[in-house]
Formats: C-alpha cells, structure tokens, sequence
C-alpha cells in the first residue's frame, strides 16, 4: 500500500470519527437526514443519576448449605430480568447473605422496574379434562424452556409467544403430552404465576419443541411475558426493602472537573512534545487527536452490540485519562530511538525505520503487560463494576494507543521526513551530523 493511500484512510477515519465523536452528533445525524442514531456514549448511575433497589430473599425454606447456590440463582435471573436485551447499563450484586442490589441508570418508570425484577414468573403447563374441567399437572415447566420471544400469526392476526424447549428430555416430554393431549381430547392450560396465560386449548402434536401460546394480548404485552419466561422463575421469594433515587447532579459535577483536568493534563502533555520533540511533537499530537477520536467513537458505537455495550462511569473516565498517557508513551520512545539514530549519522528515512523497529519491542511488552492487569482486574471483579468500567475503558485505550502509535504516526511521520522541509536536524532536537562533529 503507498504511503499516500495510507494517509487518505488516516484522514477519512480521523473525519469520520472526529463526527461521531462530535459531543452533539444526533443533530448533526439529523441536518443530514439521519434519524435514530443512538450513538450517545452510555453513562453509568453516578453520571446519569437513576434508582438502586435492594431486594431481600426468603431463605427460610432453603436449606443453609443450599443458600449460597440459591443466592447465586437468584442473582442469574434478577440480571436476565432487569438487563434484558444485554445493555450491561444495569448492575445486580449480592449485599450481604440474603439482599441483592440493582442498580438502573437512567430508568424512567420504577415501579414497572420493581414488578418485573420482582415478579415470580412461575410458568406450568396443565391437562384440562374437557368432561368436568379437572386440571392435572403435567411436570412440565419453565424450567423445560430454553427461550421465549413476542412473535405475530398472520393466520390469527394477533400477536403471540413462541416457546423453544430444551432439547432432549424436554422436547421428548413435551411431544408425548401433546400427542397424549391430541389423542384423548383433553386441552393444555398454560398458567403464569398460578394464574391461566393461555388456553385452555386444543393442541396437536408438537416433536421439534417449538409451542405457540396464542391469547388476547398486544405486541407489548407478549414482549413482556416472553421476557419473563426467558428470564425463568425466582428460585426463592424477594421482598423489595430499600429503593433509593439518585439524581446526577454530583455526576455532572464530577464529569466536568475530570473534563477540566483531562483537559489541562492533555494540554500540558502536548506543549511538552512540541517543545522538546518539535516537529515528531507536532505528529504526535496530531496521532493523540486521532486517537482521542477513534476511542470515543468506539465508546458510542458499542451501543449497538448487546452484551458488550461500555457505559462510562467515573472510574471509566479515569482509565481513559491514563491510557492518554500511555498513547503518549508510545510516541516518545519511538521518538527517543529516532534521535539516537540521527545522531549516529544515520539518514531522516533510516532513522525513522531503525527507531520504529527497535521501539516496537519495548512498546508491545509495556502494553501486553498492562492488558494482562486489565484482564486481571475485570476476571476477578464481577461483583466491583467500578473496577470492572476501570480496566475495560484503560485496555481499550492500550489497544487504540498501539494502532496509533505504530500505523498513524508511522504513516505521518515517513510523510513528513520525505518532504524537503521536514528533514531538518534542528526541527527534532538534535545537532546535524557537521555541527556535531565540530
């Protein structure tokens, strides 16, 4: 690839996320007729404000060597329920030995929040004998369902929840119920919580486990109990003890002050690299630019993958700051490298290679180590998500800062030094060879 088409992508990325990163994006989306965006970086409770809801578990029917596996259960489908659809904005953690704290950043409705996160969501299957109306219990349950999803018959023209069991045993014990159903007659009953969802209704054989509960219910309505059955059932009884409303104010000021010291720490750091680097000064803050840009344009772009969307706390926004300066460490040891071949009367062209070689070692080494602590402190973290928003935003940077550093740099840097006035000794700190000698 020629050094010129190098530079070309350069800049369309840096434009392209100079854009995105753009702090008001959505009305620049707009002016150009795009709508629905959603590119704004997630924040997390202490930036945004929201609700925190401690829930306490009846234990008292479990017994105490069993508590820990039930506390465990009950944490699984608390997250399922509250972080459905994988945002990771929520934050479920256990307090104590019997309460589980929820955190819901940014949550307009609570009291809907506290009826799903609390809802038992108990799912059974029942045989109604059409003669007298007597109900039987199937043994088949919630526990049989592997997922559920809203879904719409066009032969009915409603909206319904289809069901995809477990395969194996539970796909084999729901076959043979509805092929018993379908012989005798009899009507399946799906009861929610004890109270009757679907049916009764007839049913014909069903061998691929995948069952349609029709009823009188809209889209949203199906969406929500299709949560619920995918989600599963609580393992014990929760009781809501503690709800708390948290307003951003102290966030917004947070935010600003770590604005205010990210800024003047980046200004310093850059009057710096063009005072002692000069004009590799001058690429290098043209590399953090870009930098600064594509990190912020992944931020919000990760809202579109679920499971792995990064909402930026505090801690966050610290781990950002950082790799700021690990982006900058890249560049002076490169830069460092370059002099010192310069002065071994090396020309500008093979004392940019030689230094680039021979930096990459050191700059891989220092990076891969502080990846490794990052993979550390969020393996071991679950229960910390500070720590956790910490080392996810810090290695993203790493990773960001070596691109930068090795590709953009390199790129602006070979351009520069094949430019007549970008080959002076002088710009780069460093004597030319003649006034060396003498």
């Amino acid at each position: 690839m020629s050094l010129r088409l190098k530079f070309a992508l350069i800049f369309l990325l840096a434009v392209v996320t100079a854009v995105i990163a753009y702090p008001k994006e959505d009305a620049l989306f707009k002016s150009l007729g795009l709508k629905n965006t959603n590119t704004g970086v997630k924040q997390g409770l202490d930036l945004q404000g929201g609700a925190q809801l401690v829930f306490q578990a009846d234990l008292k029917g479990t017994k105490s060597e069993d508590r820990d596996s039930a506390m465990n259960s009950l944490i699984t489908v608390i997250n399922k329920r509250a972080n459905f659809g994988g945002t990771s904005e929520i934050v479920v953690q256990r307090q104590g030995s019997d309460r589980v704290s929820v955190s819901l950043p940014g949550v307009k409705d609570v009291n809907e929040a506290i009826e799903r996160i609390g809802k038992t969501a108990n799912l059974e299957f029942v045989e109604v004998n059409q003669t007298d109306g007597s109900q039987v219990p199937t043994g088949i349950d919630g526990k049989d369902v592997d997922s559920a999803y809203a879904d719409y018959d066009p032969q009915r023209a409603q909206p319904v929840v289809t069901l995809n069991l477990k395969s194996g045993e539970s796909t084999r014990k729901f076959g043979e119920l509805t092929t018993k159903l379908s012989q005798s007659g009899a009507l399946l009953l799906t009861l929610l919580d004890g109270q009757p969802t679907f049916g009764p209704a007839r049913t014909e054989p069903i061998n691929d486990g995948k069952a349609i509960l029709s009823g009188n219910m809209d889209v949203t309505e199906a969406k929500k109990i299709a949560e619920e059955i995918t989600a599963g059932a609580l393992p014990v009884p929760v009781t809501l003890v503690e709800q708390r409303t948290i307003g951003p104010t102290l966030g917004k000021e947070s935010v600003q002050h770590s604005l205010v010291a990210g800024g003047i720490g980046l200004a310093v750091v850059a009057l710096f690299m063009l005072i002692y680097y000069r004009m590799a000064g001058v690429v290098a803050v043209l590399a953090l630019i870009v930098y600064t840009t594509i990190t912020l344009t992944l931020y919000k772009l990760s809202a579109f993958v679920p499971g792995y969307t990064i909402v930026l706390t505090l801690a966050g926004i610290a781990g950002f700051i950082l790799s700021i300066g690990m982006a900058v460490d890249a560049n002076i040891l490169i830069f460092e490298r370059m002099r010192e071949e310069l002065r071994a009367g090396k020309s500008f062209v093979a004392a940019t290679e030689a230094a680039f070689d021979r930096a990459w070692t050191s700059i891989r080494d220092s990076n891969v180590s502080t990846l490794i602590t990052c993979a550390i402190l969020f393996l071991t973290s679950s229960a910390t998500p500070i720590i956790r928003g910490f080392s996810v935003t810090l290695a993203l940077g790493v990773i960001v800062s070596m691109f930068t550093a090795i590709v953009v740099t390199r790129t602006l840097l070979r351009l520069v030094i094949r430019q007549g006035w970008g080959r002076r000794y002088g710009w780069y700190g460093v004597k030319a060879p003649e006034e060396a000698a003498s």
